[in-house]
Parts: structure tokens; C-alpha cells; sequence
């Protein structure tokens, strides 16, 4: 496992290696030699326990009866099978190391122990307990899958229990929040800033970055607002404007089309796929240290909404949800304030005249 000193790099210490079980190169930079020398000999380590595990794999080959479909096989035919292509597409991204270690052995071969085998290398190598989980989940569904259409005869992992995992998403910005990020933000992301906290769209190429300014209708204060590929029966939803985004939007589309551009969201006329280092930026410059993602200002969007008694439905629509349910599940967050009027809502107990 070669160590190369590469002088004119941030990090010029480069650690090369190999992924035992599929050969693919990879490489980990440092800023300091020691750092470099501790993670050659942990991968070292962890080599030798993977090339392990893939020899007990090759071993127990020979159990699997010659019908059988590998693992492999039935992962591939569970992707085949999902409808939403972002789904597929994550789930192919999670499901690709665990095939690439068991994706020859014989799906009904496998064990409860080679999947606390996998979940233990996770942890090593740095991976999060929640992805981890998220990635032996999506393989007990395809399992699951397999033996509800006859694909399998026997589940091996119908006991499979993974621990729950803590939501880890972040508190949506607040307005005070915004219209600090706001004021130090690049124009692109003023723009994001803006009709996310607006309009509730997804932040992203998905539906917010592919809106054009043929898609907005300044005069009947409405948008069309692009549906994710998710399962959406229209191309489009319609989103109605607030008067003081109208007004954004009917300086920001006379300074496009003097530009010639059609993008809502674009860097110098160019359209954009993301904004990670502005978000960032201005993250910094806006002196907020805790976590905000783009996405968010979608959650900021329906916490916002419902706290001011918006009807659940049409939020829902708004977002581009055909399930209410989702809002309140995923997007809807509380307020201090909404907490407190909580806390407040039943009359007193009369507690204080007892003393």
C-alpha cells in the first residue's frame, strides 16, 4: 500500500490502495505523514479481515443448489423492479459493496452473521451507523421482495433486525436565519434562498434548477413548478406567488432577459447543478455555525406554512406530495414558539395556591 509525497498539494501526503473485494483503485490524502502512516496500517488491517471474509464466501460457493439465484442476481432483479428512477439509482449506489463482497454466493446462503460481518467493516471504515443500516435495509427489502415472488423459496433474513436511527435532520432555518444567509449570499443562491423558503420546491436539478422564465407567469402571480421524478402523474404543478417574491421575481426577470437568459436560477447565465461551496460561503460569511442544507429551505417552507395554519392538503400539493402524510412526518418541524403555546394550552393546575 504505497505512500506518495506530492509537495504542491493542500494535503500532499497520498495513500493508494485497493478495495479487496472488486480491485478498484482508491486514494486518501493527509496534511501530515503520521496521519498517513496510521490509516495505511488500519487499511492494512482491514484488508486482511475482508479477504477473509471473501475466502469463507468462495468456500460455502458450493452449498447453494445449482437453481438457486446468487445474490447478485437477486439484488439486480429487486432494482429491476422499482418504479421511481431516483430510487433505483440510490438504492443501486447503496446495494453496489455489499454485491460487490456476497453478489456471487447463492442468495439463500446467505447468513445473519455475514450481514453483522458486513455491518462491522461499515463501522471501520468510517461509514455512519444510519448508512450503514439505510444499506442492509434496502438489501432485507429486496430479500423480502425475492420470497414474496416466489424468487426464493426460504428468506434467510426474515429474523433481520436493525436498530432505529434517529432522524438526522437538521432544524429548517429560521427568518432570522434566512434573511442573514440572505443578505451575505452570491445572487444565485439569493434566488434559492427565496423560492425555497416560498415556494417549498426541491432544492436541486430535480425541480427548483430547472425552472425557466417561460414557467413563470409574473402577471397571474403563479409558477409551474417542475415534478421530480418521483412517481408524479403531471410534468408540472402550479405554485401561486406571494406578493413579495413577485416582486423579487419581476426585477430578477427584467436582469435575465437582458441577459438573454432563460434559467431562474443560473451563475453568469449558465444553469446550475449545485451550490454546496456558495451555500457554504455564506453559511460563513452569515457568522451561522450550526447545520443548514439547501434542501432545508424546503422544511422551512412547510414548518412555516402549517405554523401559520395553512391547510395540510394544499401544502402537500404544493410540495408536490399526493400524501399529506409525508409532510407531517418528514418536513413538519416545531417552533420555540409553537412548543411554548403547547406548554401553555391547558388551563393552570391551580398548584400555586396550595403554598
Amino acid at each position: 500500500m504505497p505512500i506518495i509525497f506530492l509537495r504542491y498539494k493542500k494535503k500532499p501526503w497520498i495513500v493508494k490502495y485497493k478495495e479487496p473485494w472488486s480491485g478498484r483503485p482508491r486514494q486518501r490524502a493527509f496534511a501530515a505523514e503520521a496521519e498517513a502512516r496510521v490509516f495505511e496500517d488500519a487499511q492494512a488491517m482491514l484488508y486482511e479481515r475482508e479477504r477473509a471474509i471473501i475466502k469463507a464466501v468462495r468456500r460455502r460457493r458450493s452449498q447453494g443448489r445449482p437453481a438457486s439465484p446468487t445474490v447478485a442476481e437477486v439484488l439486480s432483479r429487486y432494482l429491476d423492479s422499482l418504479g421511481n428512477p431516483s430510487t433505483r439509482a440510490a438504492s443501486a449506489y447503496h446495494l453496489r459493496l455489499f454485491s460487490d463482497i456476497f453478489g456471487t454466493r447463492k442468495a439463500h446462503c446467505l447468513t445473519l452473521e455475514d450481514v453483522a460481518a458486513f455491518l462491522d467493516l461499515q463501522a471501520k471504515r468510517g461509514v455512519s451507523k444510519a448508512t450503514a443500516c439505510r444499506r442492509m435495509g434496502i438489501v432485507r427489502a429486496a430479500y423480502r421482495w425475492a420470497s414474496r415472488w416466489g424468487i426464493l423459496s426460504v428468506n434467510p433474513l426474515a429474523g433481520l433486525r436493525l436498530p432505529t436511527q434517529a432522524p438526522q435532520t437538521p432544524d429548517p432555518p429560521t427568518a432570522r436565519e434566512a434573511r442573514l444567509l440572505y443578505a451575505v449570499a452570491a445572487p444565485h443562491v439569493q434566488r434559492v434562498i427565496a423560492l425555497g423558503m416560498a415556494t417549498g420546491a426541491r432544492i436541486g436539478p430535480s425541480e427548483l434548477f430547472r425552472l425557466r422564465w417561460t414557467d413563470v407567469d409574473t402577471g397571474a402571480a403563479i409558477l409551474r413548478m417542475p415534478n421530480a421524478s418521483k412517481g408524479a402523474p403531471l410534468e408540472a404543478r402550479e405554485v401561486p406567488l406571494r406578493p413579495d417574491v413577485l416582486r423579487l421575481l419581476r426585477r430578477w426577470e427584467k436582469e435575465d432577459a437582458a441577459l438573454g437568459c432563460v434559467w431562474v436560477i443560473h451563475y453568469k447565465g449558465q444553469p446550475v447543478r449545485s451550490i454546496s461551496r456558495a451555500w457554504h460561503n455564506a453559511l460563513r460569511r452569515a457568522g451561522i455555525g450550526r447545520r443548514i442544507r439547501p434542501y432545508d429551505l424546503r422544511h422551512a417552507f412547510a414548518s412555516r406554512a402549517l405554523d401559520h395554519d395553512a391547510d395540510l392538503k394544499c401544502v402537500a400539493e404544493i410540495m408536490g406530495h399526493r400524501d399529506e402524510k409525508m409532510i407531517v412526518r418528514f418536513y413538519r418541524h416545531t417552533s420555540a414558539k409553537a412548543r411554548r403555546k403547547a406548554v401553555n394550552a391547558a388551563p393552570s393546575l391551580g398548584l400555586e395556591k396550595l403554598f
